[in-house]
C-alpha cells in the first residue's frame, strides 16, 4: 500500500512538473511575444486616448 502511494505521488509530481514547464513554454513562446492587441479588442478609439479631465 505504501509502495502505491509513493508510485501516484512521483506520477503526480511528474504531471505538475510537465504542466509548468509547457505552461512556460506557451507563455514565452506566444503571450510574451505580443507587443500590440490584436485580438479581443472591444473598442478603438482613432485621435487617441485623452485623460478624462479634457473630455
Amino acid at each position: 500500500m505504501e509502495e502505491a502511494r509513493r508510485k501516484i505521488r512521483i506520477c503526480l509530481v511528474c504531471v505538475l512538473t510537465a504542466a509548468v514547464i509547457i505552461g512556460m513554454i506557451y507563455y514565452f513562446h506566444d503571450v510574451k511575444g505580443i507587443s500590440s492587441v490584436n485580438e479581443g479588442t472591444l473598442v478603438f478609439i482613432s485621435g487617441g486616448v485623452k485623460p478624462l479631465w479634457q473630455l
